[in-house]
């Protein structure tokens, strides 16, 4: 259990790997609440343009990204001090931990991670369905070094760019500066045994609820409720495409992937896929 400051807890993910989902689930527990896709448990997602606006006190959008970057750690740290009666902060991170050696999250400013994994199999389909592209180019933008979030040069998003690289260079860069102090849940535990799953989260964050309390919450916001949810109500977050909250499924990549675009996801990711026990020595896919 950690111990509280008035720091943020990163709830970091690759896209598209779950953490929406794990934000739903704390926001109806904690704030006793009935589900509504539109209030997570997040403060906010940390490369929301405003928050560097307004810590800055000028646009940001004037900025060369490579300027920014260099003191988005401090701007953060700064801007976190407003949250002085809180008993936990927690953020949404899309973001790798740290671009070369540049650090983004430094330990200094960070209570704790807890980063949502996903395998990259699925994840593809899923990423291919929310930016519109296919599943080609999703393939090519996991196995890419250089891939960002809102990286668009000719239009200003309401986020500031954010890099990922590869789905490996992701989950590398946070172990490497939060490993001690960082708890790892992947997506497919949290569909197979969600009590267990989101009691650690809980448990980490240093929240205490009933069984009863926490398999309510589970309920209110299985997948099949969340659908449900979208279809009478527009997910906010992503008003551009029609389902957000698409299939949620373990092992549907082998209905929409080729073995070849799979084998290009192995191949540029093979260690930290063996590491997590997504893949076997051979290469045989076990999701």
């Amino acid at each position: 259990m950690l111990n509280k400051q008035v720091k943020p807890i990163w709830l970091s993910s690759y896209p598209k790997s779950g953490n929406t989902w794990v934000g739903l689930f704390l926001s109806v527990l904690i704030k006793q609440i009935e589900l509504d896709i539109n209030n997570s448990g997040f403060e906010n997602i940390i490369s929301a343009r405003n928050i560097m606006d307004s810590t800055l006190g000028i646009n940001s959008s004037l900025l060369p990204e490579k300027d920014y970057l260099s003191y988005r750690s401090a701007l953060y740290h700064t801007w976190m001090q407003q949250f002085t009666d809180r008993d936990y902060l927690l953020f949404k991170v899309h973001d790798a931990c740290k671009i070369d050696d540049m650090v983004l999250f430094p330990q200094h400013i960070t209570r704790g991670v807890v980063y949502i994994m996903r395998n990259p199999f699925d994840m593809a389909a899923s990423w291919a369905n929310h930016s519109s592209i296919s599943i080609e180019k999703a393939v090519s933008d996991i196995c890419d070094p250089n891939a960002r979030l809102a990286g668009n040069k000719r239009k200003l998003n309401i986020q500031i760019s954010q890099y990922m690289g590869t789905w490996s260079n992701h989950v590398e860069s946070w172990l490497s500066v939060h490993g001690d102090n960082m708890l790892v849940v992947k997506y497919e535990e949290l569909l197979a045994n969600g009590f267990v799953e989101f009691s650690k989260i809980l448990d980490y964050i240093g929240l205490s609820f009933s069984k009863e309390e926490i398999e309510e919450a589970i309920l209110k916001t299985s997948f099949k409720n969340i659908q449900d949810q979208e279809k009478i109500t527009k997910f906010k977050a992503a008003p551009k495409i029609d389902r957000f909250f698409r299939a949620g499924k373990v092992g549907g990549w082998r209905n929409e992937i080729t073995m070849e675009q799979a084998n290009t996801i192995i191949d540029c990711n093979y260690d930290t896929l063996l590491k997590f026990n997504y893949i076997d020595e051979q290469r045989n896919i076990l999701v």
